[in-house]
């Protein structure tokens, strides 16, 4: 081989090294690149899943809150409708309290009445058995003086 020929070679060669080295350059700007924008997705994913998060939270704390609010509002339907009971058996009460006051009176009235009209037969039987009492009396004293004579 000639000196031309190892020359060119050489260069061939110095060529050939520059090209490997650009493209070397190139490979691991394209690596980089490659490693840039895996970052980049990664921080999207992991900045969508924390936005995921949150909304997650918030939504179960929207809930708990309105299953809160409904189980107040129920508790407080219930203490109504409880007052409303209550005030209704203290009126049925009350008035059920009233009529057999109303009957007691009726009855006592009644009993009066009844003392009355046993008091004024039991004068007329007394009346009644003295009277029968006093003629057994005087038969008894006609007959005795029949007797003696």
């Amino acid at each position: 081989m000639t000196n031309e020929k190892i020359d060119e070679l050489k260069t061939q060669a110095a060529d050939l090294g520059n090209d490997l080295k650009h493209k070397a350059k190139e490979a691991q700007l394209q690596g980089e690149k490659a490693v840039d924008d895996l970052k980049h997705s990664a921080e999207e994913l992991k900045l969508k899943g924390e936005k995921a998060l949150d909304d997650l939270k918030k939504d179960a704390s929207e809930q708990s809150s309105e299953g809160k609010e409904v189980f107040s509002n129920k508790v407080d339907e219930i203490k109504a409708k409880l007052e409303d009971t209550q005030h209704t058996v203290q009126d049925k009460f009350d008035h059920l309290k009233e009529e057999a006051s109303h009957k007691l009176d009726d009855a006592k009235v009644k009993a009066a009445e009844l003392k009355e009209e046993a008091a004024a037969k039991f004068d007329d039987l007394k009346a009644q058995a003295s009277s029968k009492l006093d003629d057994l009396k005087k038969a008894a004293t006609d007959t005795i003086n029949k007797f003696k004579g």
